[in-house]
């Protein structure tokens, strides 16, 4: 029986034959086997004139470099091709202290995609090019140093600020939510005035503003003062995530925050909010919704609607019966449509 060591030898012998069936049988083969001293026998693949060869040659050499392989790594660094560049950013934080080096050079790369690379993994090897990446022209460079920035245990609450103050909404979206995946930063209320700030135009910030003060549970009183304009934002995807927020969310932990979307003229997120709940809490403002006359007729039908086929407490079934009699043909039609549909 052939030994593992003959088997490999004799599968690479195969990668010259002139049968291209059986180099790529040898190919899958190597892979199978998956011994890492095969990596040499990819090399010179990558100069193959079939593209097949070359991408598996790509990825072998990502599979099996290791630390011994700086002068490959170096190579493909400056190679013209961007996939062999891309490839040596990706290995390059396995050869230790050159890689540093290495990558560097690959940060201003003419290619999107090699610097991407580049600077993803010098980020992820030394924390100190997160201020340089900030400062970066790429947004997308920018948003790589946020990510980083996420996995750090301490972070400085300059560098917050920073990107809070950024010119790209895509990156104040990002800082927005860091601070919400991180609410022991967030709850110093250093970064309130600097939210309100950039939310004054940005309805995006806004929503994420609000989804943050729905995930805390805390009361913020600087906030409070904005709320009631944010809330007049009737775009349905608004609407839809500050609904997903509030899904498993304990009313009681945030009754200062429901008290003033309650009373906003939102009636399209109001009544998408009680629709999905059914607990005490939302039956009292179903039932002071319903008692107000002052109320838009729409939100007050939408609320009956909601509740066909539904038997509900004494209270709030006496309350649609009433209804029956209200001067608002509307309202007092839907309030006779749930009583038939109970019966």
């Amino acid at each position: 029986m052939a030994s593992g060591s003959n088997v490999l030898k004799a599968t690479i012998r195969q990668l010259n034959n002139k049968d291209v069936r059986l180099r790529r049988r040898a190919v899958r083969k190597l892979f199978e086997l998956d011994d890492p001293t095969a990596i040499d026998a990819f090399i010179p693949l990558l100069k193959d004139q079939d593209e097949w060869f070359r991408g598996k040659a790509l990825m072998a050499i990502q599979r099996w470099a290791s630390m011994k392989d700086l002068t490959l790594t170096e190579k493909l660094s400056k190679s013209q091709k961007p996939e062999e560049r891309i490839l040596a950013c990706r290995i390059a934080p396995r050869i230790g202290k050159s890689s540093e080096t290495i990558l560097r050079e690959m940060l201003t790369d003419e290619n999107n995609l090699v610097k991407q690379n580049a600077w993803k993994n010098i980020l992820n090897i030394n924390e100190d090019f997160i201020e340089e990446a900030l400062e970066n022209d790429d947004v997308g460079i920018r948003v790589l140093a946020i990510e980083r920035i996420q996995l750090m245990k301490e972070i400085n609450n300059d560098i917050i600020k920073k990107i809070l103050y950024d010119d790209s909404v895509r990156i104040r979206k990002k800082a927005i939510n860091l601070l919400r995946s991180r609410p022991e930063i967030y709850s110093s209320g250093e970064f309130d005035e600097i939210i309100i700030q950039i939310a004054e135009n940005d309805s995006d910030i806004q929503i994420d503003a609000l989804i943050m003060l729905i995930e805390s549970g805390k009361e913020n009183e600087l906030f409070s003062q904005n709320i009631p304009i944010w809330l007049e934002n009737e775009d349905p995807e608004m609407i839809k995530l500050i609904v997903e927020s509030m899904e498993n969310k304990d009313w009681a932990e945030i009754e200062w925050l429901i008290n003033k979307i309650m009373k906003s003229s939102n009636d399209k997120l109001i009544s998408r909010i009680l629709r999905r709940k059914r607990t005490i809490e939302a039956d009292k403002y179903r039932k002071e919704i319903l008692l107000d006359e002052t109320r838009d007729v729409v939100i007050r039908s939408r609320i009956i609607e909601d509740l066909f086929g539904k038997k509900q407490d004494e209270e709030i079934t006496e309350i649609i019966f009433e209804l029956e009699n209200n001067e608002n043909e509307s309202i007092s039609e839907t309030a006779k449509m749930y009583r038939e549909s109970i019966s």
